[in-house]
């Protein structure tokens, strides 16, 4: 099965959160895991500062939970693991800004820079190809309690220096 809920939950400080403002967020994002063997989490929960406080605690919650289901349900022959998506719905990361063109002082080429891949951005149907991935017996069928990164290297490193290593093409 493939669990694939997310809502972005509450925006601001963390000061200014109480745990009451959690419980829809908690609901759709960890409760929603039931037997799930495939679970989606976002690169916000491996890089700061992606997402809301609120939404980074739950995807950040689900490694565990994933973690701990491969240990109790492994001796079953269930496999449990994770999909970390990144810029797969550009609709959910603008929520909470008000003017793009404004962030980054202006520079919305920095907003939108979605993966170290030229001009490729993440599509539904690459989070689909990894699901079906995780879910084959024959091609994953010795994976377990692994978060599959699909975000075209942005959590991997910073180009932004590229200049300094990049051969003329």
């Amino acid at each position: 099965m493939f669990n694939n809920a997310s809502i972005p939950g509450p925006q601001g400080s963390i000061t200014n959160l109480s745990i009451d403002q959690f419980s829809d967020l908690l609901s759709v994002n960890i409760n929603g895991i039931g037997g799930s063997i495939i679970c989606t989490s976002s690169s916000a929960a491996l890089v700061g500062g992606l997402g809301a406080h609120s939404y980074t605690l739950s995807k950040e919650a689900i490694f565990g939970v994933v973690r701990s289901s491969s240990c109790e349900l492994g001796v079953h022959g269930i496999r449990v693991n994770c999909l970390v998506t990144h810029s797969v719905t550009p609709e959910m990361e603008m929520v909470g800004y008000k003017d793009p063109a404004e962030m980054n002082g202006g520079d919305s080429k920095e907003l939108t820079r979605t993966s170290l891949l030229q001009g490729r951005s993440g599509t539904a149907e690459d989070v689909a190809f990894a699901a079906v991935f995780l879910a084959s017996d024959r091609e994953s069928g010795f994976i377990t309690g692994h978060n599959l990164v699909i975000d075209g290297g942005y959590t991997s490193g910073c180009s932004h220096l590229h200049f300094t290593y990049t051969a003329n093409f």
